[in-house]
């Protein structure tokens, strides 16, 4: 008896869908002829884009959607080398953070950015249903589709064999996603290699687990320039690592939060360093950068606890300190009144809740905050 079933990987021609069912809002849309037909344009897009690229090294292939969720449109896009290369090189005249390897990695995975970004127009005619037609499981059965045309392709060899396969890594992609949603397509789509390979360059463990490899003392004092850099903005070397892998300053917080008392000094310092900086920014009409990190190490402070004597007290030398400031500001920042809330938190039993002036942002009780002469 014949077998009518078509093949996975078989070519763009013979897969052609039939002229699908009507919905009942007029849009042409058939599940299973949508599966044939992703297959049939990927198979092609693919193709195309050997052909298009020439020798250039193709690291990645992706199915673009316009969104996570709730997605209208479908895009093939691909990047090799040498074109994120020569995008890097081109941002790098205008920023200097996209110079050499760190503007690389900061551009790797931006799919806009890539040289191959929506290059099928065939794919972008696809049409997927509208979200009024979407019906529960919708979302679950289109990213299947979406997987599926991709291990479609790829059992058919387009995608390379071998050492070529590995270093091409594959995925359904869309703006903005979310961490989970790229780790998922990843690990359905690649093989083992690939994914480790993907992780151990990209993601945030490995770079975690290579500065604490350091010395306890040395670690603490990487977390803490890190924490500096990220704040500030700087564009360092460890700093354009961190960020080319989703790290934030709320991560490194975390690594710090890890030393527990033994960091609080260090914040101080980082709040009495950083707290008399210029406080506002009248170009982006916010507070500054510097105040920005002063506040944070304040308050991280406050989770950790275990705040010594000596530190309650360097505290409250800031608290007069920034009192004497605001006196000089007709709007202030709201380090003084901060400050003394964070003593208020710790020692509850000597320090009163503080009041601040909701015009000016300046302590209104600072005098049980002050060391008595006694204490200085």
């Amino acid at each position: 008896m014949t077998d009518h079933r078509r093949p996975a990987g078989a070519s763009p021609a013979a897969l052609a869908a039939p002229p699908p069912a009507a919905s009942p809002h007029g849009i042409a849309f058939d599940l299973g002829a949508f599966r044939r037909e992703l297959v049939s344009r990927t198979a092609a897009a693919v193709q195309a884009l050997r052909a298009r690229v020439g020798s250039e090294t193709l690291y990645a292939f992706a199915l673009f959607l316009d969104a996570e969720a709730t997605h209208t449109t479908v895009s093939a896009s691909a990047n090799t080398e040498e074109a994120l290369a020569q995008r890097a090189a081109a941002r790098a005249e205008i920023d200097p953070r996209y110079r050499g390897e760190s503007g690389r990695r900061l551009l790797r995975w931006s799919t806009p950015d890539w040289g191959y970004h929506d290059f099928s127009a065939e794919m972008r005619a696809l049409a997927i249903p509208p979200v009024v037609d979407w019906k529960p499981g919708t979302d679950v059965a289109l990213y299947a589709a979406l997987a599926g045309a991709l291990k479609a392709v790829d059992r058919a060899g387009l995608f390379g064999r071998g050492a070529e396969r590995a270093f091409l890594t594959v995925n359904v992609l869309a703006p903005s996603a979310s961490p989970a949603f790229f780790l998922k397509g990843l690990k359905l789509l690649n093989p083992r290699p690939t994914v480790e390979r993907h992780l151990h360059e990209t993601s945030m463990a490995p770079f975690v687990r290579c500065v604490n490899r350091a010395p306890r003392r040395e670690r603490m004092r990487i977390w803490l320039a890190l924490y500096e850099d990220l704040y500030m903005e700087w564009r360092t070397p460890i700093a354009e690592e961190a960020r080319a892998r989703g790290m934030s300053p709320w991560d490194v917080e975390v690594e710090l939060a890890r030393f527990g008392p033994k960091v609080v000094p260090s914040l101080v310092d980082l709040l009495a360093h950083y707290g008399f900086a210029s406080p506002f920014d009248h170009n982006r009409g916010l507070e500054t950068r510097e105040v920005w990190l002063a506040g944070s190490a304040l308050f991280l402070l406050r989770r950790i606890g275990g705040v010594q004597e000596r530190e309650i007290a360097r505290l409250q030398k800031l608290v007069a300190d920034f009192v004497e400031r605001d006196r000089r500001l007709k709007i202030a920042p709201t380090l003084a009144e901060n400050t003394a809330r964070v003593l208020w938190q710790l020692r509850p039993r000597r320090f009163p809740e503080p009041v601040m002036d909701p015009q000016t942002y300046k302590l209104l009780n600072p005098e049980p905050f002050l060391l008595r002469n006694t204490e200085r």
